[in-house]
């Protein structure tokens, strides 16, 4: 095999290693986001931390509206039952009476929005509840695929590594050096074939001189756009 035969073998080599690689880290990305339970579990204690909020917004004007109901029953015995003649005295509790009821119709009015505010806050917990439970049972059943997936392309990836150290090991070391330089550079194109006197590369027509130059090398040349090396096809 001509060193550029093992060049051409060694970058087909090194592409799918570039795939399996990428494949490997894909299914580590996943494994490691754990089926984006982290962030649901985070929304589930929001919206229950939400409904507790809301349950007791709740209960503090439940608890008011009934203590401002009995201010109100009390001042008004006061105010028309009879006992207290003193107008002063009346007019202070009219005054206090008219106050309260101003307060008791300000918590009538917002009770309704709250409890309202609350059965949707407590939906919302109950939905994102079910909604992590189901996704816990399906992420079991997933991450059990993935870490057998992981292990075997982890496998496939060693395995390849190996065969692409092999071949390697049989390339001059200039050559693969700047082979390596290239490909890294050219994102994972580091040797390409001229057809029929066209760089496949850059698509452009090689001079008469280059291609003598190329024909007589050892091994490949530069091309002149100074991306890749060449091999004749």
């Amino acid at each position: 095999m001509t060193i550029a035969q093992s060049l051409l073998s060694l970058q087909g080599t090194d592409q799918s290693l570039a795939i399996r690689r990428r494949e490997y880290r894909e299914v580590q990305t996943e494994l490691d986001s754990e089926g984006g339970l982290p962030e649901l579990r985070e929304t589930c204690e929001k919206t229950r931390v939400r409904e507790l909020e809301a349950k007791v917004e709740t209960a503090r004007l439940e608890s008011d509206l009934a203590v401002l109901k009995d201010e109100v029953a009390e001042l008004e015995t006061r105010l028309y039952g009879g006992a207290i003649t003193n107008v002063r005295e009346l007019t202070a509790i009219e005054t206090e009476h008219s106050a309260v009821r101003r307060n008791l119709a300000q918590v009538e009015e917002a009770i309704a929005p709250a409890q309202v505010a609350a059965e949707h806050a407590r939906q919302q917990f109950a939905d994102r509840t079910a909604e992590l439970e189901v996704k816990e049972k399906s992420w079991t059943t997933r991450q059990f695929e993935l870490r057998s997936a992981k292990t075997e392309k982890g496998t496939a990836f060693n395995e390849m590594l190996q065969i692409r150290n092999d071949e390697a090991a049989l390339i001059p070391e200039d050559h693969l050096a700047r082979y390596t330089r290239l490909f890294r550079s050219n994102r994972g194109i580091a040797i390409v074939q001229v057809d029929r006197g066209v760089c496949q590369g850059c698509a452009v027509r090689l001079p008469v001189g280059e291609l003598t130059r190329l024909r007589a090398a050892d091994g490949p040349i530069p091309c002149s756009c100074g991306r890749a090396l060449l091999t004749e096809h």
